[in-house]
């Protein structure tokens, strides 16, 4: 009797359990094509509010890229040695300061008074523009675009995204170039790689095909 209700149970823990697991499984991976789409319209609807804050009408978006700021301490490894070194001697101050200061602070028991730079959350959005009416493009333009996250309560926050200022396109570029160029040569290889694999998946299910079309006919020569 016992056995029987605890199969009862475990059934009823199946019935309820599985549909609740599918559910949320699902939102899982929707989460994630929410969130990139999120991050197309917030690209999209920045480009747009700059445009508008610069009396720039009539236009269309025709291409756009987005890349992260750099941290504070970042050494481009492009860079000549002489501005490489410089870097690490100035990094190498600002980490002797803040440790200087966090001694003293931690036998005063004050707040340091060498704080780290705040780390901001900064990007370069790159875009090309063209117009509506003429199909004309326009030159690439760039800007400085900053992410403001508030925390409203415990589980939510206000996001903000902040257009800082207009950057010279060409300066930019320089280190943005090659991220990009990566970022496609690697984009490529995976389609490449996939389109292969679909290709060989294809030629696979072809030869399955072409095997039972043989069996058949095999069978039919056999039967006349």
């Amino acid at each position: 009797m016992s056995n029987t209700f605890l199969i009862i149970i475990l059934l009823i823990a199946l019935a309820v359990g599985i549909p609740w697991w599918l559910k949320k499984k699902k939102e899982k991976n929707n989460a994630g094509i929410i969130s990139s789409r999120r991050d197309k319209d917030e690209v999209w609807k920045t480009v747009k509010q700059f445009l508008k804050d610069e009396n720039d009408y009539g236009k269309e978006i025709v291409d756009s890229y987005v890349a992260k700021r750099n941290p504070v301490d970042y050494i481009n490894p492009n860079s000549p040695s002489s501005v490489k070194k410089n870097l690490k001697y100035v990094n190498k101050i600002r980490e002797e300061q803040v440790k200087q200061a966090n001694r003293e602070a931690k036998k005063t028991g004050n707040k340091p008074k060498f704080q780290r730079p705040k780390v901001r959350d900064l990007y370069v959005v790159c875009f090309v523009t063209k117009s509506i009416k003429t199909g004309k493009l326009d030159a690439p333009r760039a800007i400085e675009v900053e992410v403001v996250n508030n925390k409203i309560s415990k589980k939510e926050w206000d996001r903000k995204i902040l257009i800082n200022q207009k950057l010279d396109y060409d300066t930019e570029m320089e280190w943005i170039a090659p991220i990009r160029f990566a970022e496609d040569l690697k984009t490529r290889k995976a389609n490449e790689a996939a389109a292969k694999k679909e290709e060989k998946a294809k030629q696979k299910r072809m030869a399955r095909v072409k095997k039972q079309e043989a069996k058949v006919k095999k069978q039919r020569s056999k039967k006349n």
